[in-house]
């Protein structure tokens, strides 16, 4: 018996007008997780509109070993990866609860935050982030997460606030306006070091000073030549500059994760 059903309407019941995922493809939500108050709410969203639209949702959590173990390289330890690991895991059971109402998949990368988000969310429906509060000093060392996915991502990005409510990442014009490097723009600074070096006898001692944008970092080094060496001050001049370099590089280091667990919002 043929339909009544004007043509080109939609069924009772049938899925909205809109995007829809291509025949057997499931919808997949990826949800950066790191452990955080934020991390959680983001994990919280993601799970409420998987419930909604019949997705999956992807829990992905990256991890890096800590540059502050040491200047020329860093310590391997597998002790980060298996914490790492385990605040995942334990994030995901403290959300989604034993009775899981949707399917979550669980994955732990070595590499930068925004590198393998973007990269695990190249075939996703939505990109769901937590918004995490640094300084501006971090900001400029190590750039914002969501903007970086924002800009270069291929799927929707939501940034879920501890408070649970969400919004869209700004534009890549506001984030240059608040210290982000939007795509294609140049941003040049001038960073002054001035290094006094004073060679007395034997020795040589050096006062460095790192004006990092109205940051002042302060280092003194010094070098000293074994009596038995023939005097030649140019080594003693290098050996305490560069003691003096490798100061300020420690001191930028600890500035910067200092600065990126302060209170500022992103």
């Amino acid at each position: 018996m043929g339909s009544n059903q004007p043509a080109g309407s939609q069924p009772t019941g049938s899925q909205p007008a809109g995007p829809q995922p291509a025949p057997g493809r499931t919808r997949r939500i990826v949800v950066g997780v790191d452990g955080s108050a934020p991390s959680k709410a983001a994990l919280r969203w993601a799970i409420g509109q998987a419930v909604l639209t019949g997705a999956t949702v992807h829990a992905v959590a990256a991890w890096e070993y800590p540059s502050l173990y040491g200047w020329f390289a860093p310590m391997v330890d597998d002790g980060f990866e298996q914490t790492a690991r385990r605040t995942l895991s334990a994030e995901v059971n403290e959300v989604v609860g034993p009775e899981r109402s949707v399917e979550v998949r669980e994955s732990l990368v070595l590499g930068h935050a925004a590198e393998v988000l973007l990269e695990a969310a190249e075939d996703a429906d939505l990109l769901v982030l937590g918004s995490r509060g640094r300084g501006t000093f971090a900001r400029t060392l190590l750039g914002s997460v969501s903007t970086r996915c924002a800009v270069h991502g291929v799927c929707p990005v939501v940034i879920v606030r501890a408070d649970g409510t969400a919004s869209a990442p700004p534009p890549p014009e506001a984030a240059a306006t608040a210290g982000e490097q939007a795509p294609g723009a140049v941003r040049t600074k001038d960073w002054q070091l001035s290094l006094h070096v004073v060679e007395d006898r034997d020795t040589t001692r050096v006062h460095a000073v790192l004006d990092a944008d109205g940051n002042l970092l302060h280092s003194d080094a010094l070098a000293r030549r074994n009596p038995r060496d023939t005097p030649t001050p140019a080594v003693g001049d290098e050996f305490a500059v560069g003691r003096a370099l490798v100061d300020l590089g420690h001191q930028l280091l600890r500035a910067g994760v200092h600065s990126a667990t302060g209170p500022a919002e992103e």
